[in-house]
């Protein structure tokens, strides 16, 4: 289980990233083992094509008819387990920006199946806001503006006068 979910997490770097390669994963394999019509191939993307075809074989030899669903339970239910940093950004990342971010954390963090939960917050001023474990660090403008708010008042105090 843990190398499957290694080879996923691999290039995958947030939960919401995560939460849809693997439904694409449980659409594919259920089409292969199990055929029939399957409308979600239809709307699958270039990335997410690209994604299932960059899969290694020894990974897809991991499923067979039999474990296919318990295996896809697994990994969904594993999915609250993995250590997430939640990140709050004031834009939505591309890929390649979720690649860096994902790519520095891990590396910070020592942690290569960290996942980020990226959150927008619209009111942070160019930065970010982190929890990890809990705790909440706002390291954006915003913070440095609010902790230094009365000496920020008075300096234009003395242009007002």
């Amino acid at each position: 289980m843990d190398e499957i979910l290694t080879i996923v997490l691999k290039d995958t770097y947030s939960l919401s990233q995560l939460k849809h390669r693997l439904r694409i994963l449980k659409s594919n394999l259920l089409k292969t083992f199990f055929g029939g019509e399957n409308n979600q191939a239809l709307s699958l993307t270039a990335q997410d094509l690209n994604w299932l075809r960059n899969l290694p074989e020894s990974f897809y030899q991991k499923f067979t008819k039999d474990n296919i669903y318990q295996i896809l339970s697994d990994l969904e239910k594993g999915i609250p387990n993995l250590p997430t940093l939640t990140m709050y950004l004031t834009f939505e990342p591309d890929d390649g920006t979720l690649g860096q971010l994902g790519s520095v954390t891990r590396k910070t963090f020592s942690s290569p199946s960290l996942i980020l939960d990226i959150k927008l917050d619209l009111n942070l001023i160019a930065g970010v806001a982190l929890v990890w474990k809990g705790v909440y660090k706002d390291y954006s403008l915003r913070s440095k503006i609010e902790s230094r708010k009365a000496e920020i008042f008075e300096g234009f105090k003395k242009f007002l006068r």
